[in-house]
């Protein structure tokens, strides 16, 4: 075979087989709780199979057998010889997890670790049977001959409606349609049949697989062969393509906001409807290139069953995990940075939010503990909500905790108020338990929660009821690609801040601002807000101090900055400054303006820290 063409054929495998062994993982939860549910099970069985056949093809011959066990076994399951429980779906969790091990492997041009002697048998209710694994050439079961290359092609070009030689399109039956056990049967006869000698294999439910569901209409002599009047609805396009895409539609953006600008300051008819003309389709331009980039949370959500399924079997707890939103659309960039976030907000509630079924059973609950996983869109963020039935956080107790781990003093402690108190847990090194845990951590994973999300530009807030369970409320912007951002000056120099993080802005009146404990704080909405200059911070001197203040919401810190002047908000694409700029505290890009001046896009997540000359006079007060 082709190397080009095998290789091309291997990383289809790949992205098809991952999409399988995806959906597997929530599929196999799903039936541990209904063994019986037949829908279910044939859906498992249709991926170990397609997975198995994929696998011969290629000639994987360690992947091969451990599909052929596991479909044994599901074979089993679904003509009712067994009931599958709690050990058998271990061995089918770890076969999947060996499975993607294999994928992890085969994609990096590494050996592919076998499956052991302990766990194929685990899978194995009956004596082992020879596994056909076939190797190109391909070889047909009760065939008399080989089939080679051509002849390979020319069936696949019957089966997806190529425009082959007439006469040689396989007739299928009379409504034109590949049914269940005809498309079953081919799969068995090119990669080995995985059910048991004697059993006649009922038909799995339809999964979607790589074949269409009408086969083309055998062509005529002298006709050309008849194609398929539903084309295909996706395409498949590489990730760099389309972020190059994103680039360039980022590029007119800041084109369109140069022109608008222009337009406004001329006197010109045409200039301005032109203006307008490329206003609108940028706008829609923008919103359909990042529409590209969306992916549903839900491909987030499905690897997390697993996890929850896992961490309630270790701790022996009764656990159920229910999922809202799932058709929620994120940018696939988060998709994978929420990832770790939400494990450990997940690993955190089953460890030290639920209690044990018989501590709920005391309290008056009921046995089986809930985690609440939720998405949904509010306004240009999205929001993801981590909730428990459990017992609660008490603010007195995480008050104690802090002023013995040192992380604040008595007296800070008696000032802080109960939801101040909560947000004690992202402080470094701020843990509860009084033992470690090898489940959430050795006291040291909030903190990197918060500051993941905030470097996502997200923020994260925390409620809790004692004895009725926590809620821990995620969000971050819509998409990275384009930000939307709150242009403000600093005497004669631009700065943008992200208007996920702006809460509000105001003036500061005459008398509104004092200095506490050697810090500037002003009263706001009945409460010290901290103030920070941003005068300081860029080096500029001005000959009048700034009035106006940002409000800006940073992970749990909520204070002002100080401004000389707010000029609005403009979408625009954050640019690299160079090597040269690497490790600038608070500095995160640059953009162009719409007059064509240079701002700089403000690191706030960096401007906060405690390090930052920002924050040393406005941290927040405790």
């Amino acid at each position: 075979m082709n190397p080009a063409l095998d290789s091309e054929l291997r990383d289809d495998f790949l992205v098809e087989a991952r999409e399988l062994l995806q959906r597997l993982d929530e599929q196999l939860v799903q039936l541990e709780i209904a063994p019986r549910d037949s829908d279910l099970l044939n859906a498992v069985f249709r991926a170990f199979h397609t997975i198995k056949g994929g696998a011969g093809f290629l000639a994987i011959d360690s992947m091969v057998q451990l599909c052929h066990q596991a479909e044994d076994l599901l074979n089993d399951a679904r003509n009712g010889v067994v009931v599958l429980d709690a050990t058998q779906m271990d061995a089918l969790l770890e076969s999947l997890d060996l499975l993607n091990a294999q994928m992890d492997a085969m994609s990096e041009g590494g050996t592919l670790p076998a499956p052991s002697d302990a766990l194929l048998q685990r899978l194995r209710l009956t004596p082992a049977k020879p596994v056909a694994v076939m190797a190109a050439p391909v070889v047909i079961e009760n065939a008399a001959s080989t089939i080679d290359d051509s002849e390979f092609e020319a069936l696949l070009d019957s089966l997806y409606g190529s425009s082959g030689a007439p006469g040689k399109a396989i007739e299928t039956a009379s409504d034109n349609t590949i049914s269940d056990d005809e498309f079953e049967a081919l799969l068995d006869n090119l990669h080995g049949k995985g059910g048991h000698p004697g059993h006649q294999e009922t038909p799995p439910a339809p999964m979607p697989l790589p074949v269409p569901a009408a086969a083309p209409v055998a062509a005529e002599p002298g006709h050309a062969p008849v194609r398929s009047s539903t084309a295909e609805s996706t395409v498949r396009v590489d990730t760099g393509r389309l972020d190059g895409l994103v680039n360039h539609a980022g590029e007119l953006v800041l084109v369109r906001n140069r022109l608008l600008s222009l337009a406004a300051r001329n006197d010109d008819e045409s200039l301005t409807t032109a203006a307008a003309d490329l206003d609108r389709v940028a706008d829609e331009l923008q919103g359909s290139v990042i529409g590209m980039r969306m992916q549903p949370v839900g491909r987030l959500f499905q690897r997390f069953p697993r996890i929850v399924r896992d961490l309630a079997r270790q701790l022996g707890k009764e656990i159920e995990l229910v999922t809202e939103g799932e058709e929620t659309d994120l940018d696939r960039s988060l998709v994978e940075a929420l990832a770790d976030p939400l494990v450990h907000l997940l690993r955190n509630a089953v460890d030290h939010g639920l209690e044990g079924p018989d501590e709920r059973e005391h309290a008056g609950k009921p046995r089986k503990g809930t985690v609440r996983l939720a998405a949904s869109q509010r306004g240009e963020r999205i929001v993801i909500v981590v909730s428990d039935d459990g017992r609660g956080m008490n603010p007195d107790v995480l008050r104690r905790k802090a002023v013995e781990k040192g992380v604040i003093d008595e007296a800070q402690a008696a000032r802080l108020s109960e939801s101040e108190s909560l947000e004690l847990i992202f402080r470094p090194g701020f843990s509860t338990a009084s033992a470690v845990s090898d489940i959430s951590g050795r006291g040291v994973g909030m903190d990197v929660v918060k500051t993941r999300v905030i470097e996502l530009g997200g923020t994260l807030q925390v409620r809790s009821r004692l004895g009725q369970g926590s809620e821990l409320e995620l969000a971050v912007p819509l998409t990275l690609a384009i930000q939307r951002v709150l242009m403000v000056g600093v005497a004669d120099r631009l700065f943008a801040l992200p208007l996920s993080n702006v809460e509000e802005v105001f003036e500061l009146a005459a008398g509104q601002d004092q200095w506490l404990d050697g810090r500037r704080v002003a009263s706001h909405r009945g409460r010290a807000l901290p103030l920070g200059d941003l005068t300081g911070w860029a080096g500029v001197s001005a000959a009048k101090a700034p009035r106006q203040v940002v409000v800006l919401h940073i992970g749990h810190q909520r204070l002002g900055c100080l401004v000389h002047a707010v000029i609005g908000r403009e979408d625009v694409m954050v640019k690299p400054l160079g090597s040269l700029f690497i490790g600038v505290p608070g500095v995160a890009g640059a953009t162009v303006t719409g007059d064509g001046r240079l701002a700089l896009v403000l690191d706030l997540a960096s401007l906060a820290d405690e390090s930052s000359d920002l924050l040393l006079t406005a941290r927040a007060v405790v």
